[in-house]
C-alpha cells in the first residue's frame, strides 16, 4: 500500500507542475499584450482576409455532331470593390479616369493583334473566328450614346439599350433637372386614366411607361445635364475635355445599371492584356480597391449562328432584382450580383443548365491591396452543364452564304430556316445580316445603330406577310371545309369583282379555268379569292391557329407571334384606332391570298409546311438535341419531339395539296426555272408579299419548299427582303438542299463530341 508520506509528496509535485504552466502561460500573455501588444496591434491591422466567390465556367455549346461552338479560355478583367474604390474616397473619378485611360491604351496597344492571321487550322470550314486572347481590352461602358461629337444614341427607339436608358432619364428627370420629360410623363400618367389604350389582346398600355425619353432630350443635353450633376453633387473634377466627360458619365451610368454598391463589386473592363494587370500589380498601393480577376470567358470557335448562340454579359440591377432576362436571380441558388449571365439566344434561353455553380477562395492581402495568402475554400467551382443542338454547322454555313450571295444585293435582309418535319428539330437558322460574336462588345454601338436591324433574328423575330405561300392553307381549308374538291374550277381573267371593288391576278399570262391543283402551280389569284369569299374571315383565323401561324411556336429562343388576319385580330386593332374600319368581304379575300393583316415568322411558315407535309402534325420547334453534365459523362436533357397540335386531314386533301405543290417545281410551275432539272423530287410554294417600311413600299419574296417529295426529310423557308418574287429567292433553298444530300449521302460526318472530359 503506499503511504500517507508518499501520497503527499506526489500531491507537492503535481502542484508544483501545474504553478510551473500557469507561470509559462502568464508569462505569453504578457509577452503578447504587454511587451509585443502594439507591435502585434500594428500586423493585424495591416492584413485583410475575405472570402470571395470564384465563378464558375459556362458550359459548351455544340451543333449536332458534336462540333464546338462556344467553349471557353481563360481571360483577365479589372473588377472595382465598393468599399475601398468608391465609398468615401474624395479622389475616386480621379482614379477611374486613370484607369478608363488605362484600359483604352492597352486596347490601342492590342489592335493590330486583330488584323492578324488567327486560322489555327482547327474547324477553317465552319468559319473559325479570332479568339478572346486576340481581342482588345473592353471597357465596361454600355450608355448607347456615340463615343465623339457631335453626340447621338445609338440604336433605334426601341432597342433594349435605348429603353433601359430611357427609364433612367425618367426616373433622374428631377435630379437632372430635365424638365420636359418630367412634364411628359405627368401627361402620359394623366393619360392612363383620361384616354387608355390597348395591345392586341386587349390589355391597357401604361402610357407613361411606354414614353421613350430619348426622344424628348438630345443625347447631347442629357450628357451636359449628367456632366453638371456629377461634378456638383458626386464631387467629380472639372474641367474635363468632352471625351473624358462622356467617358465618366458612360461609366457611372454602366456602374448605377450594374447595382455598384456594397457587396457588389463592378466590372470595369474584360480582356485586359498581362502587361495592364503587371503594371495593376505592380503598383497595388495606388489602386485600393482594384481587382485582378482570372475567369472563364467565351471562346466562339465560330462565326456562324450568332443570333441562335447569343451573348453574354455582366448581371444589371434589373436582372438581379427584377424580372429581365430570366431575373430576378437573387432569388436563385448559385447566382451572385455581376454575375456573367445569358441575355440573348440560347445562352439566355439555357442558362440555368450552362451557368454553373459557383465555388470560393480566401484571400488575405495587406492594407494596399497585395495578396498575401489565396486558398480554394472548401468547395470548387463545377462548370455548367454541355449542351448539344440541333444545328449542322455545315448546313448553317451555307445557309449564310448563300442567303448573304441572293438577298444582299436587294439592300435589306432575310431568313432562312430548315426543318426536320418528322421531329421539329432545327438544321439550321439563318439570318442576314449577320455578324460575329467574337465582335459583339467591341462592335455593339455600330451593330444597334445599323438601320437594317442586324441585331434581330429575322428567322424567329422578322414578321412579314406570307403571301402566295399562303394559298396552300387556304386550299386546305376550303377543301376540308367542302367549299372546294378535286373538280372545282374557276376561270381567270386577271380580275376579280367584288362589291364593286376589284381585285387583281397577273400570276398567269392568259386567262384560264384553275382546278386547285393547277391553282397552286401556277398560283392564281382569282381562284383563291373565290374560295376565301367563300370560306370567309372568321375560318380562315380557324385554320390559322391550327397551324400554329399566328401564335408562338414555342422555341428556345426569343420570338414574335405574329398575328393571323380575321374578325377578331381587326377588333382588337379598333380599340385603339376607333377609325380603323372593321373586317368586311374585301379583306376575306386578300386575306385567303396572304395579304391583308397576315404577319407571320419564316419559322413559323416552314413549321406550318411541315406539318402539311407530314399528314398534320404540329411539333414544337426545338434548337436543343440534349444537354450532358461538364464531363459529358451523363445526360441531364433528352430531347424529344413534342407535339403541340394534330390537323385532322383526310387523305384527298393532302394529295391534291401535295399535287399542287409537286407541280410547282415542275415545268410551267412558279419555282420551274431552279428545281425542274433538279436530281432530287421537290415540293413548294413561292411567294410574293407587300410589304411597307417607313412609308416604302416593296415586294418580299418567298419560297416554302420540302424534300425528298415523297417522303419529306426537310422543310425549308426563305424570305427575302425586297426580292420581288418567290423564284428569286428559291436558289438559297437548292444550295441547302445540296448540302443536305450531299452530306447525306456521304455518310461520313462522324461526332467528334469529347466525351468524358474535363473543360480546361
Amino acid at each position: 500500500m503506499v503511504n500517507k508520506n508518499q501520497l503527499l509528496r506526489r500531491l507537492l509535485v503535481l502542484v508544483c507542475l501545474l504553478l510551473l504552466c500557469v507561470g509559462l502561460a502568464g508569462g505569453q500573455l504578457i509577452q503578447l499584450q504587454v511587451v509585443n501588444g502594439e507591435d502585434y496591434v500594428r500586423r493585424s491591422a495591416s492584413f485583410l482576409t475575405g472570402t470571395s466567390t470564384v465563378s464558375a465556367a459556362r458550359g459548351e455549346i455544340l451543333d449536332r455532331y458534336g462540333r464546338p461552338m462556344v467553349t471557353n479560355q481563360t481571360g483577365f478583367s479589372l473588377v472595382l470593390v465598393y468599399s475601398s474604390f468608391w465609398e468615401d474616397q474624395p479622389d475616386r473619378f480621379d482614379k477611374l479616369l486613370d484607369l478608363a485611360h488605362r484600359v483604352r491604351q492597352d486596347s490601342a496597344a492590342a489592335a493590330p493583334a486583330e488584323g492578324a492571321d488567327t486560322e489555327s487550322g482547327a474547324e477553317p470550314e465552319n468559319g473559325d473566328g479570332g479568339t478572346a486572347e486576340a481581342e482588345a481590352a473592353i471597357l465596361n461602358d454600355v450608355l448607347p450614346i456615340t463615343e465623339s461629337s457631335p453626340y447621338e444614341y445609338v440604336g433605334e427607339s426601341g432597342s433594349s439599350a435605348r429603353n433601359q436608358l430611357s427609364e433612367y432619364i425618367k426616373q433622374s428627370a428631377e435630379t437632372l433637372h430635365l424638365d420636359a420629360v418630367k412634364q411628359a410623363v405627368e401627361e402620359a400618367e394623366a393619360a392612363n386614366e383620361a384616354s387608355p389604350r390597348y395591345d392586341e389582346d386587349g390589355e391597357p398600355i401604361d402610357q407613361a411607361a411606354a414614353l421613350d425619353a430619348t426622344t424628348l432630350v438630345s443625347a447631347g443635353e442629357f450628357l451636359r445635364a449628367m456632366r453638371a450633376y456629377m461634378e456638383e453633387t458626386l464631387g467629380m473634377q472639372t474641367g474635363l475635355s468632352d471625351a473624358d466627360s462622356r467617358m465618366m458619365v458612360g461609366l457611372y451610368y454602366s456602374m448605377r445599371n450594374a447595382g455598384f454598391g456594397t457587396g457588389t463589386a463592378f466590372t470595369l473592363a474584360e480582356n485586359v492584356s498581362m502587361d495592364l494587370i503587371a503594371y495593376i500589380k505592380e503598383h497595388h498601393k495606388d489602386y485600393a480597391g482594384v481587382e485582378v480577376q482570372s475567369e472563364a470567358v467565351r471562346k466562339y470557335n465560330t462565326t456562324l449562328a450568332a443570333h441562335l448562340l447569343g451573348t453574354v454579359g455582366n448581371m444589371y440591377a434589373d436582372e438581379w432584382s427584377g424580372t429581365k432576362n430570366g431575373g430576378p436571380y437573387r432569388d436563385k441558388p448559385g447566382y451572385n450580383m455581376n454575375d456573367t449571365i445569358g441575355k440573348t439566344g440560347l445562352e439566355a434561353a439555357l442558362e440555368r443548365y450552362l451557368h454553373g455553380t459557383a465555388g470560393s477562395r480566401t484571400v488575405t492581402t495587406d492594407l494596399g491591396g497585395g495578396s498575401m495568402e489565396e486558398h480554394t475554400a472548401s468547395y470548387a467551382p463545377q462548370p455548367g452543364d454541355n449542351v448539344i443542338t440541333t444545328i449542322d454547322l455545315e448546313l448553317q454555313k451555307v445557309a449564310e452564304e448563300s442567303l448573304q450571295n441572293y438577298v444582299s444585293d436587294y439592300g435589306r435582309g432575310g431568313a432562312a430556316v430548315a426543318l426536320d418535319p418528322n421531329s421539329g428539330e432545327v438544321l439550321a437558322m439563318a439570318s442576314y445580316p449577320t455578324y460575329p460574336l467574337e465582335k459583339y462588345n467591341e462592335d455593339y454601338n455600330e451593330l444597334e445603330a445599323d438601320p437594317r436591324n442586324v441585331l434581330m433574328n429575322r428567322a424567329t423575330s422578322g414578321q412579314y406577310p406570307p403571301g402566295s405561300t399562303f394559298k396552300v392553307l387556304t386550299a386546305i381549308a376550303g377543301l376540308q371545309e367542302g367549299i372546294i374538291d378535286a373538280n372545282t374550277t374557276f376561270t381567270c381573267t386577271g380580275e376579280f369583282e367584288l362589291g364593286g371593288q376589284k381585285f387583281a391576278c397577273n400570276n398567269h399570262d392568259t386567262p384560264m379555268t384553275l382546278d386547285v391543283t393547277q391553282a397552286i402551280k401556277y398560283s392564281c389569284n382569282t381562284f383563291f379569292y373565290n374560295v376565301g369569299q367563300r370560306l370567309t374571315g372568321e375560318h380562315l383565323e380557324k385554320w390559322c391557329a391550327s397551324f400554329g401561324l399566328g401564335k408562338a411556336t414555342g422555341i428556345e429562343i426569343g420570338e414574335e407571334s405574329g398575328h393571323a388576319a380575321g374578325p377578331t385580330y381587326r377588333a382588337a386593332m379598333r380599340k385603339n384606332d376607333p377609325d380603323l374600319r372593321e373586317w368586311q368581304g374585301g379583306d376575306d379575300v386578300t386575306a385567303a391570298i396572304g395579304q391583308s393583316d397576315h404577319v407571320f415568322t419564316p419559322l413559323q411558315l416552314a413549321n406550318y409546311m411541315a406539318a402539311v407535309v407530314n399528314g398534320g402534325t404540329l411539333y414544337r420547334p426545338t434548337l436543343v438535341k440534349n444537354i450532358k453534365t461538364y464531363d459529358y459523362a451523363d445526360v441531364v436533357r433528352e430531347e424529344k419531339p413534342e407535339v403541340i397540335g394534330t390537323i385532322e386531314l383526310n387523305a384527298e386533301t393532302l394529295r391534291l395539296v401535295m399535287q399542287g405543290m409537286s407541280d410547282v417545281t415542275a415545268e410551267g410551275g412558279t419555282a420551274a426555272s431552279v428545281f425542274a432539272e433538279y436530281p432530287i423530287k421537290v415540293g413548294g410554294k413561292t411567294g410574293t408579299a407587300e410589304s411597307f417600311d417607313d412609308g416604302m413600299k416593296f415586294d418580299n419574296g418567298l419560297f416554302v419548299a420540302f424534300a425528298p417529295f415523297d417522303d419529306p426529310e426537310i422543310v425549308i423557308c426563305v424570305v427575302g427582303e425586297n426580292a420581288g418574287h418567290g423564284s428569286s429567292v428559291a436558289p438559297v433553298v437548292r444550295d441547302i438542299l445540296d448540302a443536305y444530300f450531299a452530306e447525306d449521302e456521304a455518310d461520313t460526318v462522324e461526332p467528334v463530341e469529347a466525351e468524358n472530359t474535363l473543360l480546361p
